[in-house]
């Protein structure tokens, strides 16, 4: 059964630093890693829009935009839900066949957005691979309580005066080479 890492902390470039460095860090010891990455475009000190990226096709999409009109939001943008299922699907569907570790970056913004792309993500989070997700730190959010209900799961919160040391403290985990932390 897969190791369930999920890494929680504030908003901020802080916990995508450290995913990516344990990216690189898998990477580098010869592991396939497939899933999604979403990132966001910042005018004027404000959110206008998020983007959601294949990380083995590296096909990239932008998924939300202030300017969307849509009966789906996050963060009070719209989404287009189609361009959203049309990657993010086939994403999680090859990444449960061929990943060694899949990674699915701001659970909490896209996994209640369409019927279908909630199923996907719950078949991934069952399946038997080890996933990396990054979470919005809220107390009562209920993604973040799910995902703690999996088999397997450590939540790693991400601070300034850890996020040096936890890419690799993840790793050993990952790796199995540490029970807890």
């Amino acid at each position: 059964m897969g190791i369930k890492v999920g890494i929680t902390g504030p908003i901020g470039s802080i916990k995508t630093d450290a995913l990516n460095k344990i990216m690189e860090m898998l990477q580098n010891n010869g592991k396939v890693i497939e899933g999604t990455l979403v990132s966001e475009k910042i005018e004027h000190g404000r959110v206008v829009a998020y983007y959601i990226t294949d990380i083995l096709t590296k096909r990239r999409v932008e998924f939300a935009r202030i300017d969307l009109i849509s009966r789906v939001k996050v963060d009070k943008l719209g989404v287009d839900t189609k361009l959203l299922e049309g990657l993010l699907v086939p994403s999680l569907q090859k990444s449960r066949e061929e990943a060694d570790v899949i990674v699915l970056d701001e659970l909490g913004k896209v996994e209640n957005t369409t019927k279908q792309i909630k199923a996907e993500i719950e078949e991934t989070m069952k399946s038997d691979k080890s996933i990396i997700v990054t979470l919005h730190k809220k107390s009562r959010n209920p993604v973040l309580q799910e995902f703690r209900g999996y088999e397997s799961v450590r939540v790693f919160d991400i601070t300034p005066i850890n996020k040096n040391i936890l890419p690799f403290k993840i790793l050993k985990v990952l790796n199995g080479e540490e029970e807890s932390i």
